[in-house]
C-alpha cells in the first residue's frame, strides 16, 4: 500500500511537467542554399535545416546568414516569428545566388544607366539587375550591352576597336622627368643655379662693403661704400628672384608639361 502511494506522489508531481512540455512550441527553418546559420534573439542556434527546434512560447527575432559570404548575398535576412504553444512554425528562407560576369580581357567596366555598378570579374545580384541592360566597357575595345535573363554566369569576349589611337606615353628621364621640352627644362634648372649663386657672390660683396662702412672715418669713403653696400644687396634680391622664378618653371614644365 504505501509503494502504491508512493508511485501515485510522484505521478502527480509529474503531471505540471508533462503538461509544461505538451505546451511547448518548435521552430523549422528552411533555406535555399542549405547550410546558413541561424540565430534566435542573437543566440547562434545551428545551420538550416533546421528542424523541431525546441522553444517557449512568445516571439522571436530570427536571422538567417547567408553560407558563403562575397559568393552569396552579404546581407543577412531578419524576421520576427510568433510560436504558438503546442504547434510547430515554419520559417522559409530564400538566398538567390548572383549572376558571375567576367570579360576577355578582365577589368572591364560594368554601368547601368550611368551609375559603375563593377569591374570584371564581379557578382552582381541577379533580382536586382535582371531584365536590365548593362554596359561593359574597356578603354580600346568595342563597348557591348548585356541584358540578364537568367542567374547563369556570363563571358564577354571583347573585341578591339580598330579606330582607338592608345596616347603615346611621354618618354622619361631618370624615371622621373619626361624627356619632351628637355632643352627648356635644362636651361631653366641652369639659369635657376647660375642665379642662385649670383644673389649669393653679391651678397657677400655687400656685407664685405657694410664692414668696411662701418671701420671708414672719411665721410666720403662711408658714402660711397654705403651705395656700394645698397647696390650689391639690391642685385642680390633680384638674383634671388629670378632663381626662385626659374625654379616654378622648371617645376611647371615637368609635372603639367
Amino acid at each position: 500500500m504505501k509503494k502504491t502511494l508512493t508511485t501515485l506522489f510522484a505521478l502527480l508531481l509529474g503531471l505540471p511537467l508533462f503538461a509544461q512540455q505538451g505546451e511547448g512550441a518548435f521552430l523549422n527553418v528552411n533555406s535555399d542554399p542549405a547550410g546558413c546559420w541561424v540565430r534566435v534573439d542573437s543566440l547562434l542556434v545551428g545551420k538550416t535545416p533546421l528542424i523541431n527546434y525546441s522553444l517557449a512560447p512568445g516571439e522571436y527575432s530570427i536571422q538567417v546568414y547567408p553560407p558563403q559570404t562575397g559568393i552569396w548575398n552579404l546581407q543577412e535576412k531578419s524576421f520576427l516569428v510568433n510560436v504558438a504553444a503546442g504547434e510547430t512554425s515554419e520559417l522559409n528562407c530564400d538566398f538567390s545566388r548572383p549572376v558571375f560576369i567576367n570579360s576577355l580581357p578582365y577589368g572591364a567596366n560594368i554601368y547601368q544607366d550611368t551609375s559603375l555598378v563593377g569591374i570584371t570579374p564581379v557578382s552582381l545580384s541577379f533580382e536586382s539587375y535582371a531584365e536590365k541592360e548593362l554596359r561593359v566597357e574597356k578603354k580600346g575595345y568595342i563597348t557591348q550591352s548585356l541584358v540578364l535573363k537568367d542567374p547563369k554566369a556570363v563571358l564577354i569576349r571583347m573585341e578591339k576597336d580598330a579606330s582607338y589611337v592608345e596616347e603615346e606615353k611621354k618618354p622619361q628621364l631618370l624615371g622621373v622627368i619626361p624627356k619632351r621640352h628637355l632643352k627648356s627644362k635644362f636651361s631653366l634648372l641652369a639659369l635657376s643655379v647660375a642665379s642662385h649663386w649670383a644673389a649669393f657672390h653679391f651678397k657677400n660683396v655687400a656685407d664685405s662693403n657694410f664692414d668696411q662702412y662701418q671701420l671708414a672715418g672719411d665721410p666720403a669713403s662711408r658714402d660711397r661704400l654705403f651705395d656700394k653696400t645698397r647696390r650689391y644687396d639690391r642685385l642680390s634680391e633680384i638674383s634671388l628672384g629670378v632663381s626662385y622664378a626659374s625654379l616654378v618653371g622648371l617645376v611647371y614644365m615637368v609635372i603639367w608639361k
